[in-house]
C-alpha cells in the first residue's frame, strides 16, 4: 500500500503525510507515544520529551502553532505544541492517483478583501511611525463543501514537485500544505535552512516571466524584506551554536503561479537528542513569518491581524532518536475540515508597501492551493 492511500484509509484518527521533493513519502498511522507541550519553552520541552519518546529505529512528526496558544473553534484538537511516535509508518512513492477520488469543486467565500487592506493599511502607519521594521500579514479564506484531505494532498504533490507536502489529520480534521520553506534540517552535522521573501507573479509568456524575475531580483524592497530574514537566521543559528557557512547571493525561486527570492543558509553542529527540535524553536518565527523586531512584530500580528493562525506559519516535520530531522514553516496551506477548508496567506509589509498590491499577492499565493480544489 501508498503512503497517500495508507494515510486516505486512517481517516477519523491521529495520522501524518509528509513529501519531501526528490524523495519517497511516508505516512505516520495512529499515536504509539506522544506529548503535548505549550508555554514560552515549549520546543525545549519537546526536545526533552524527544530523547523518551524516541527509541533507535523510531521517528517522531511535530508540529506547533505560530503563536503559543491551544487551538479553539476550527483549530480544536491542534495543541501549541505536538510531538509524536506513530504506530506505523509506511514508506514510498506518490502514485499519481493514489486511490483517490475526484470530487467537484468547493464553493469560495471570501469575505477578507477589505478588511486585508486596512490591516496593511495600519501595519504601514505603524512601520512609518518606526514602531516595525516589517511585519506579515496575514488573512483566511473560506472554501464550502466536502472534499478528502487524501484528494488535496494528492493533487498538492502533483503539482508543486519542488515543495514539501504535508498533512496533519487530527480527528475529523486535516492541516494540508505544500510549502517552499525549509525552516531547518539536521541530518549528520549539516545544519539547512532558507530565506523565502520577496515575491513576484510568474508571467503570462517566457519573456514576461524573465521581466519578472530581473523585477524581483533589483527590485529595493523586496530585497530589502528578504535581508531580513536572511540575517535573522544567521544571527539566531549563530547564537545557538551552529558554525555557519559563507552565504551567497539570493536567487530566484520559481513555482507554480509565482517567483521568490531565495537563499540557502547551511553551517555544522554535532547532532544530539531533540536538536532539530531546538534549532526550530530558536529560528521561530522568523521575519518571513512574523517580522522584526520579533516581538514587536507578533504583539502587532496578535492586536491587529484579526484571524486565529492557529498552525499556519508554524513548523511543522519530523524529528529521529539521534536528533537529526526536517522542519518546515507550514505554508501555501489549509485547515480541512468536514464542511470545507479555511485557506491562508501572507505577505510582508515593510516601508513602502502598498495594501492593493499586497492583497494581489496574498490571491497570488492561496491559488496555490484553491487552483487544485476549485
Amino acid at each position: 500500500m501508498m503512503p497517500l492511500e495508507a494515510f486516505a484509509e486512517w481517516a477519523g484518527g491521529d495520522r501524518v503525510f509528509w513529501c519531501p521533493p526528490g524523495d519517497d513519502a511516508m505516512a505516520g498511522l495512529g499515536v504509539a507515544r506522544a506529548v503535548e507541550v505549550d508555554g514560552p519553552w515549549r520546543f525545549d520541552v519537546a526536545a526533552t520529551a524527544a530523547a523518551d519518546l524516541l527509541g533507535d529505529r523510531d521517528i517522531a512528526f511535530a508540529g506547533f502553532s505560530f503563536a503559543d496558544q491551544e487551538g479553539t473553534g476550527a483549530w480544536a484538537g491542534y495543541p501549541s505544541g505536538w510531538l509524536a511516535v506513530p504506530e506505523r509508518v509506511v514508506r514510498g512513492p506518490v502514485a499519481a492517483d493514489s486511490g483517490c477520488r475526484s470530487v467537484d469543486g468547493l464553493r469560495v467565500q471570501d469575505g477578507s478583501r477589505a478588511s486585508y487592506r486596512d490591516a496593511v493599511k495600519r501595519a504601514a502607519e505603524a512601520i512609518e511611525a518606526g514602531e516595525l521594521a516589517k511585519v506579515v500579514v496575514a488573512r483566511e479564506v473560506e472554501a464550502g463543501g466536502a472534499i478528502e484531505p487524501a484528494v488535496v494532498l494528492a493533487r498538492l504533490a502533483s503539482r508543486f514537485e519542488s515543495c514539501t507536502v504535508f498533512g496533519f489529520g487530527r480527528g475529523r480534521s486535516c492541516f494540508v500544505g505544500a510549502t517552499p520553506e525549509i525552516l531547518v534540517e539536521l541530518h549528520g552535522d549539516l545544519v539547512t535552512t532558507t530565506a523565502v521573501a520577496g515575491t513576484a507573479p510568474r508571467g503570462a509568456t517566457p519573456v514576461e516571466d524573465a521581466i519578472n524575475v530581473e523585477q524581483l531580483v533589483s527590485d529595493p524592497k523586496e530585497q530589502a524584506e528578504h535581508r531580513y530574514v536572511v540575517d535573522y537566521l544567521r544571527t539566531r543559528l549563530a547564537l545557538a551554536g551552529v558554525e555557519l557557512d559563507p552565504t551567497g547571493e539570493p536567487r530566484a525561486l520559481t513555482l507554480p503561479g509565482i517567483h521568490h527570492l531565495s537563499t540557502t543558509v547551511t553551517g555544522r553542529i554535532a547532532p544530539r537528542p531533540g536538536l532539530a527540535l531546538r534549532l526550530a524553536g530558536a529560528l521561530h518565527p522568523s521575519p518571513a513569518v512574523g517580522g522584526t523586531p520579533s516581538l514587536f512584530a507578533q504583539r502587532w500580528i496578535a492586536d491587529h491581524e484579526g484571524i486565529d493562525r492557529g498552525w499556519y506559519a508554524g513548523p511543522v516535520g519530523w524529528i529521529d532518536h539521534r536528533g537529526c530531522g526536517s522542519f518546515y514553516v507550514a505554508l501555501r496551506s489549509a485547515l480541512v475540515g468536514p464542511e470545507g477548508l479555511r485557506l491562508f496567506a501572507g505577505a510582508g509589509i515593510v516601508a513602502g508597501s502598498d495594501p492593493e498590491q499586497e492583497l494581489i499577492e496574498t490571491d497570488i499565493k492561496l491559488a496555490a492551493i484553491l487552483d487544485v480544489v476549485t
